[in-house]
């Protein structure tokens, strides 16, 4: 029986400066725990096989304080798997402009 693909993608937004540029940096020094936390989570669950032996869970984590989303291509990724889900994580308030925007964009 061939495997089922189950996508979860972890994206933590960034914010907007007060000229409204996203910020982010080349590195970032502190990684954001809520995303860290939330991609253990994933990899407990992919290695339990909570869905079931017949479906592999892949994970993306990505902080956008370092790194470019382009949630499009995310999407695409999830709907080519054939099931998956795209998370915002540990979104803040100062972080919600940003997280609406990203949602808007897939």
């Amino acid at each position: 029986m061939p495997l089922r693909k189950f996508r979860l993608v972890l994206v933590k937004p960034s914010r907007y400066d007060d000229d409204g540029y996203v910020i982010q940096w080349l590195r970032s020094g502190i990684p954001s725990n809520s995303l860290a936390v939330l991609n253990g989570l994933g990899v407990d669950a992919a290695r339990r096989q909570v869905l079931g032996a017949d479906v592999t869970i892949e994970i993306e984590a990505i902080d956008e304080t370092n790194t470019r989303v382009d949630m499009d291509a995310l999407a695409r990724s999830v709907v080519d798997a054939g099931s998956g889900m795209i998370g915002l994580v540990g979104v803040q308030s100062n972080q919600y402009p940003r997280a609406l925007d990203l949602l808007a964009g897939c």
